[in-house]
């Protein structure tokens, strides 16, 4: 039998074998559904929310008494949608190697005019109701300008649920987002309309007080899952995004 070398994720995180390991006091302690949360904090992961959680427990017959459902703060300074879908697409090199940036610039190469004429008039509506939070005079921008915002980004262009749809169209990724607000105390999908699509990776979002995203993994098969194919997606979210 072939063992594979150790990778690691921390100083004491590694993956071996495709499963993760957590060394400590001379001992290799192997990650399990039961103590997932202790070791994989040591990254940055943490549970999902108790009220997220008791509602998908909620789509199970038998839930288990730890749920597997864990979100990772990837970063912020308005780009934190970019952020996630990034690590997600990097962490299991299925696709081509992104950032943030670069993720900014394939959207601006590939939206089209139709999009474009499309989400400003959104925002007009939005500023209408004093819900558009962007610094920038919409009658002052046109096509080359808004893919110039696109592109760079950052405070002055927060990654939204518009972009969000050009990114599945352009990616071919399904996206599904659950939004937590501990202000208002809602918990609920955000479906944004968008089909579900069966031959495309899915990636798992949490959108946290309506001003935040945050990337969510599902730890199965001794490892957390961050990109799903649509055999690997968790029986909860199935189930939510269909009823």
């Amino acid at each position: 039998m072939i063992i594979m070398d150790k990778y690691y994720l921390t100083d004491q995180l590694y993956k071996q074998d495709d499963h993760l390991f957590f060394e400590k006091n001379d001992k290799n302690i192997k990650l399990t559904t039961k103590n997932w949360h202790v070791y994989l904090n040591d990254y940055g992961w943490n549970k999902l929310n108790k009220q997220w959680i008791k509602k998908l427990n909620s789509y199970l017959e038998r839930p288990e008494n730890n749920s597997r459902f864990g979100v990772l703060d990837c970063g912020e300074n308005g780009d934190c949608l970019f952020h996630c879908i990034s690590y997600a697409l990097n962490e299991h090199f299925t696709y081509d190697s992104y950032d943030s940036n670069e993720l900014r610039t394939l959207l601006s190469e590939n939206i089209s005019e139709e999009d474009y004429h499309m989400i400003i008039e959104y925002y007009r509506i939005f500023k209408s109701c004093g819900d558009f939070d962007e610094d920038w005079d919409l009658e002052k921008i046109n096509f080359e300008i808004f893919k110039k915002k696109i592109k760079e980004g950052g405070n002055d262009y927060w990654g939204d649920f518009f972009m969000i749809l050009m990114l599945k169209k352009t990616l071919q990724i399904n996206f599904i987002i659950l939004s937590s607000n501990d202000i208002t105390k809602e918990y609920y999908y955000y479906s944004m309309n968008m089909d579900y699509e069966k031959d495309n990776k899915t990636v798992l979002l949490l959108y946290e007080n309506e001003n935040h995203f945050k990337l969510m993994g599902y730890f199965q098969d001794g490892k957390m899952d961050i990109l799903f194919n649509d055999k690997k997606l968790p029986i909860e979210i199935r189930q939510l995004i269909t009823n």
